[in-house]
């Protein structure tokens, strides 16, 4: 799969399960959780980077995984916005689809 895109099952790829306006923590870590069907098989795998949370799914998306239904496919941009400045991830993606952008506005420390 990773040396060829056409390897990659139907909507298969990123998901953002992030919507625009969601709260999250920053955590400064990276997280990772393997999804597995009833046969003991990686089918996707759960990421959070900072706060931001994804699915990096490896099959075909189906009925196992709702919350793949309202997740952002192959987010264009991602805006951070802080009171005082904003930061930005953009991702490139070569299927000839349009992809969405998803913003994030930063709201308050944790304390």
């Amino acid at each position: 799969m990773l040396d060829s895109r056409t390897e990659w099952p139907a909507g298969a790829g990123l998901y953002c399960v992030m919507k625009t306006d969601d709260l999250t923590v920053n955590h400064s870590r990276f997280q990772f959780q393997p999804l597995t069907n009833d046969k003991d098989e990686i089918e996707a795998l759960a990421l959070s980077i900072f706060g931001l949370t994804f699915i990096l799914l490896l099959e075909t998306a189906d009925a196992a995984y709702p919350f793949i239904r309202e997740a952002k496919y192959r987010p264009a941009r991602i805006v951070i916005a802080y009171p005082s400045s904003t930061n930005w991830i953009t991702m490139s993606w070569e299927d000839g689809r349009a992809h969405e952008e998803l913003t994030l506005r930063f709201v308050r420390p944790l304390t």
